[in-house]
């Protein structure tokens, strides 16, 4: 399998907004740094816009009904958008069926938006379509339990094909503009075939590591687990080297691999409390779509009535960095709504992990003949509790070393820390020359280790 190719809705609020973050925090501009993810990308270059220019608005197809097939037809219509021929074209479409329940769970996609947007794809021409999911490990697809079986037949949909990711190859892929936790991550064949349209069809549910699991986090289900589960394999956490580097991160280095051509949000059903799999079901009835996935997330945390503001515990740290990379408007306000009116629901968050932002590392690149050093800085933008190490985590064998632990976890106050590092182990000696990184942990207090948060920076040794 794996290879280097490898084989009811409440009375409303009003609506919230994002608020403007400082540009530099601690003197960490994290402009520059996200920006960096970005450098020499054509995939991204196409998407950014000149300073001083007037952008197109960013537009999201909203569809108000407790019919999920109404709901998403409405919303993929409204936001006019929806490329009008796919002739030739290989469609795949990524929902999150990331258990054997049903979309009433507020854990998965509706099978039935899922076939608004089959047929939409037909409509516009399509006559290969993949339908594609990985379950957790040790479990079989979840067509059956989700849905989806019942709907695509081969008598009903010839076009399409469920497709259980698990079983399928991987390969191992560089991220556009050198990456933030990885370089290059392992990711389905499927997804990077030339001549592909990709769709993520992603559901509106609270998340315990993420705050928020919409459009741009439902790639995570690309991400190889067996190439990132821990060993022995977690069950809760199957893809766990991805949070021990960064989910938030990792996040944004998937949607840089393999960008979405087209997102759409599953809110019919969602989820509130402690998402992704074990919070209450909320009926929103509500579907989001659009060409920008950044948009539709935004849109998609409106209608949670999650506060965007770097203090508050439902701010969505991957959306940030997004939009600091030019993938996607920074707010709320600046997405244009069409189609359905939508009544925004309060959403009890999930209990989330303090907020922390990607350590920099100043040099970036040190010489051990030189007797050189890097200053690792980090923000937070409430007082937490920290652990700092130097780690190293192969991309082709994903697995974390300790190198060296800078400090044990003790209280750190906003706007955060730094430290410097000398490029030598444990032991007082010098490490080999590769690549490592400043891996810092945020827990909330001692006694709660478990809801943590971690962010990485890069460093690269020389002789």
């Amino acid at each position: 399998m794996m290879t280097t190719s490898m084989a009811c809705p409440k009375s409303a609020n009003t609506h919230s907004q994002k608020a403007t973050l400082s540009e530099t925090i601690s003197g960490i501009n994290r402009r520059s740094f996200i920006r960096s993810l970005a450098a020499g990308s054509a995939i991204l270059a196409a998407a950014k816009t000149s300073k001083g220019t007037t952008a197109p608005a960013f537009q999201v197809g909203v569809g108000y009904s407790s019919n999920p097939y109404t709901a998403a037809s409405t919303a993929l219509s409204a936001c006019a958008q929806f490329p009008t021929s796919l002739a030739g074209q290989t469609v795949v479409i990524k929902p999150n069926l990331v258990v054997p329940k049903p979309s009433s769970s507020g854990a998965t996609t509706d099978p039935n938006v899922v076939k608004a947007i089959v047929d939409m794809c037909i409509a516009a021409g399509a006559t290969k379509i993949f339908i594609v999911e990985a379950p957790l490990p040790g479990n079989g697809p979840y067509w059956g339990p989700c849905g989806y079986a019942a709907i695509f037949t081969a008598k009903a949909y010839p076009q399409v094909t469920l497709t259980n990711l698990v079983t399928g190859t991987y390969v191992l892929t560089p991220v556009p503009g050198g990456g933030s936790a990885y370089q290059q991550m392992y990711v389905p064949s499927i997804v990077l075939e030339p001549n592909t349209f990709f769709i993520s069809a992603g559901k509106l549910k609270t998340h315990v590591d993420a705050v928020a699991t919409l459009s741009m986090k439902n790639l995570v289900g690309l991400a190889s687990e067996p190439a990132y589960a821990t060993v022995p394999a977690d069950t809760d956490l199957p893809r766990h080297d991805l949070h021990l580097r960064s989910i938030n991160q990792s996040i944004i280095d998937l949607n840089m691999i393999r960008p979405i051509d087209f997102a759409v949000i599953d809110g019919v059903w969602g989820m509130e409390g402690d998402g992704p799999t074990a919070g209450t079901p909320v009926a929103t009835n509500v579907v989001l779509a659009g060409l920008n996935a950044v948009a539709v997330d935004r849109v998609g945390l409106n209608v949670m009535e999650f506060v965007q503001n770097s203090a508050e515990a439902t701010y969505v740290t991957y959306l940030d960095y997004a939009s600091e990379a030019d993938l996607g408007p920074p707010s709320f306000n600046d997405v244009a709504l069409l189609g359905d009116t939508y009544t925004p629901f309060p959403f009890v968050p999930a209990t989330v992990p303090p907020i922390l932002w990607a350590p920099t590392c100043t040099p970036n690149t040190i010489s051990i003949s030189a007797g050189g050093s890097t200053t690792i800085k980090y923000a937070i933008p409430t007082e937490c509790f920290t652990h700092a190490a130097i780690i190293q985590d192969n991309d082709v064998t994903p697995g974390v070393t300790v190198i060296q632990t800078l400090h044990t976890f003790k209280a750190v106050k906003s706007p955060g820390e730094s430290l410097t590092w000398n490029g030598l182990n444990s032991s007082g000696s010098p490490v080999a020359p590769g690549v490592y990184y400043a891996q810092i942990q945020a827990i909330p207090s001692p006694s709660n280790t478990a809801n943590d948060n971690y962010a990485v920076g890069r460093i690269t040794v020389t002789a």
